[in-house]
């Protein structure tokens, strides 16, 4: 499917025969192949006499691309059309022992998971949705807090590509006045001084409203906030970036706490009356930022307590 998804990707008609001519097939396969395209929701256009084409042009990841954009070599770059989770490749990949840092991504996943069990929806090729893995030698203390500063990192990347006004919900949900366009899941597997963490992120680019239809809160993407819609590829190659920057400082043992005040900047619950709920109890008061491993300060009747993450939910009361 990828092939030929790459053939209309240019916006511009082909005919049947000449996309078999250009995948060595019949016109009964290409037919089977859009066809197939379309039961996992791409719109492929059909016009008697012209042909096929996508309703909009479309940029599939590359990993030339990639380094293009400046992804370091000595980050390992797996694209794939399709998976169920990148995150469950990168598991893989580290029980196969092979080299890290490690990029997964590809253009469709279809069994992503989110925050606290809930699906991902990402669509065909119109999102960013990849998984990134490193290796910490110190073991897993070095790591606290490190889900915050991917907020950070995320949200740094959005303002570069042109969104003024990004922010972050504790623990790691990263929106634009109040909707969310990013989600944000990291998975450890340790083993005594060795800890491999593995950052799946997904990224609203340009999403499909069907796509969306069980999403039960608000959301937003790039192409609804910018006057033109951002390369997919140059958005990755600079969370990527970003994301070999922070390894390397949480390797160094400069942790959440040299991201403190980083995230409080972009924090929009800060002096706001919230409710915490978790599966035994809601608790209500102000939010009053994090502290230094990343936990979040609720002011309640008139007390500090640090609420660290997990099964944790925080709205806006």
């Amino acid at each position: 499917m990828q092939t030929v998804l790459a053939l209309l990707s240019d916006n511009e008609f082909h005919s049947g025969e000449a996309l078999g001519a250009a995948m060595g097939v019949t016109r009964a396969a290409v037919w089977k192949k859009l066809k197939k395209l379309e039961s996992i929701g791409v719109t492929v256009h059909s016009v008697k006499g012209r042909g096929y084409r996508l309703p909009s042009p479309l940029e599939l990841l590359s990993e030339e691309a990639l380094r293009q954009h400046g992804v370091p070599d000595d980050v390992v770059v797996q694209l794939a059309f399709e998976t169920e989770s990148t995150n469950g490749d990168a598991k893989q990949y580290i029980a196969d022992g092979r080299p890290l840092p490690v990029l997964f991504s590809v253009e469709r996943q279809t069994k992503g998971k989110g925050r606290r069990g809930r699906q991902w929806e990402s669509g065909v090729a119109k999102n960013i949705t990849f998984s990134f893995a490193w290796r910490f030698d110190n073991g897993p203390s070095v790591v606290e807090g490190l889900s915050l500063a991917v907020g950070v990192a995320v949200a740094r990347v959005l303002k570069k590509v042109g969104i003024p006004n990004p922010g972050l919900k504790w623990p790691n949900d990263v929106q634009i006045e109040g909707q969310k366009i990013c989600g944000i899941l990291l998975e450890m597997v340790a083993d005594q001084d060795v800890c491999h963490v593995i950052i799946g992120i997904g990224l609203n680019v340009e999403m499909d409203v069907t796509v969306m239809t069980q999403v039960d809160q608000p959301w937003t993407d790039l192409a609804s906030r910018l006057k033109t819609r951002p390369s997919r590829n140059l958005i990755l190659a600079e969370l990527a970036k970003e994301l070999v920057r922070l390894c390397e400082l949480f390797e160094e043992g400069h942790g959440m706490k040299h991201f403190q005040h980083h995230w409080q900047a972009y924090d929009v619950l800060f002096n706001q009356p919230v409710t915490v709920s978790t599966v035994s109890q809601q608790r209500h008061g102000i939010a009053r930022g994090i502290d230094e491993n990343g936990a979040l300060l609720l002011e309640e009747k008139g007390e500090l307590v640090a609420l660290h993450g997990g099964e944790i939910s925080v709205r806006r009361s």
